[in-house]
């Protein structure tokens, strides 16, 4: 069952519990850089995030507060390919940030990815840098740029999930068919030489933006 919570304090506008162990977080960032840095508790990439220009400080900064919020005993670090991970904690995590919003998911027993965009026509000048034939098949003409969001938020996600580099959205992932509504779930495949996974995938529109997540596999070979 699908739970959603309204918070009226920072660092979290919004959870909602998609599924059992999965909880996504969304804050809308209104913070000056000079506040968000006093609200951080510091870490080793602080340094490197004051050397930031400010739009990219807010990004960087609002993504590890939730991150705080929902793990507030445990530090997050990376790994070598950028991936973030919970110090002495064995939950998964990934977190996004587009326009004023940030958003965080965390699960207990499986990796998860999740990804945010801004609603914007400027995604379709790179279409066919990552739609395949499949996914142009399943672009809803009313909905063009909604639908190649979904496409590429979804893409990003299952490439959180996968966590490494050299990855092809146009050739490693297939996004199937879907509906294009207020929220909804499809499935999207990825496919990179003998690994093969079939993604369940929930995305919300709201305030401007587009949020996709993942919840689990249905399939999966190696």
């Amino acid at each position: 069952m699908r739970f959603i919570v309204i918070f009226a304090f920072m660092p979290m506008d919004r959870l909602v519990i998609p599924a059992p162990g999965i909880r996504v977080g969304f804050w809308k960032i209104t913070e000056s850089p000079e506040t968000l840095a006093q609200m951080y508790n510091g870490g080793a990439e602080y340094n490197t995030i004051q050397a930031m220009v400010p739009s990219r400080q807010v990004h960087a900064l609002s993504g590890r507060l939730l991150g705080q919020h929902f793990y507030p005993e445990h530090s997050i670090s990376k790994d070598e390919n950028g991936k973030p991970f919970l110090v002495d904690h064995n939950d998964h995590i990934s977190w996004s940030h587009s326009g004023n919003y940030a958003a965080f998911i965390s699960s207990e027993s499986m990796p998860v990815g999740i990804d945010i965009e801004m609603v914007s026509n400027r995604i379709r000048r790179i279409e066919d840098k990552f739609c395949n034939e499949t996914d142009k098949n399943n672009i809803h003409i009313s909905y063009h740029t909604e639908s190649l969001l979904l496409i590429w938020a979804a893409k990003e996600s299952m490439y959180k999930v996968y966590g490494k580099k050299e990855v092809d959205f146009k050739k490693d992932m297939t996004v199937d068919s879907f509906e294009v509504h207020h929220r909804g779930r499809f499935q999207a495949r990825f496919h990179k030489g003998k690994a093969s996974e079939q993604f369940v995938m929930e995305y919300e529109f709201f305030d401007g933006h587009v949020a996709v997540w993942t919840l689990g596999t249905t399939e999966k070979s190696k």
